[in-house]
């Protein structure tokens, strides 16, 4: 089975570009729309690297999703289903434990996600551009992408404050983040 498993994560990643992966500049248009400036439509469409925006789009969601499940659901049960961790400090310590290990399995996941998606769908540059240019329009995924930053963020820093783990606090902060931005975008009226 493990070896299945290793042999499937090697085949998928043959596939991955090296000089996409390697690019490490992104477009300050991509950073200014998280950020929440308004941009003119063709700062809107200036994508110069889109493969590298949309892994980073995947990294992201990935880290978002494995964090908040790993540090809301998976550490604490873990933590409760052990007689020796059914306490306040061992459930912490397990969502913390668990919450982390998610945002680093995203780093490796989301790219592979990336990747094999756009192999099965036989992804052309342009509907990869596409793709992008799509999610920049995409303000529900913006403000989740900035709440659970500046929850992040904020929850390490006052964690830090508290003496508390600012890893913990991140966690928790961006999974608040997520949550309440997700209420927020439910809440608006559908277009």
């Amino acid at each position: 089975m493990c070896h299945m498993v290793i042999l499937q994560l090697l085949w998928l990643m043959q596939d991955i570009d090296v000089d996409v992966c390697t690019t490490a500049a992104m477009s300050i248009s991509w950073l200014k729309n998280h950020l929440g400036f308004q941009l003119t439509p063709e700062q809107m469409a200036d994508i110069p690297y889109p493969y590298v925006e949309l892994h980073t789009h995947v990294i992201i969601k990935t880290a978002q999703a494995f964090g908040l499940l790993g540090t809301l659901v998976v550490g604490p049960v873990v933590a409760l289903a052990r007689s020796e961790t059914r306490t306040l400090a061992g459930v912490k310590s397990s969502a913390c434990k668990c919450g982390k290990w998610g945002v680093m399995l995203s780093f490796i996941a989301g790219p592979m996600m990336t990747q094999s998606v756009l192999i099965g769908k036989k992804a052309s540059p342009e509907s990869v551009y596409d793709r992008c240019y799509r999610l920049r329009y995409n303000r529900g995924q913006v403000r989740i992408d900035r709440g659970s930053a500046v929850g992040a963020i904020s929850g390490a820093a006052i964690a830090g404050q508290m003496a508390e783990s600012p890893v913990m606090g991140a966690l928790l902060g961006m999974s608040v983040g997520i949550i309440s931005v997700a209420f927020y975008n439910s809440s608006l009226p559908k277009k």
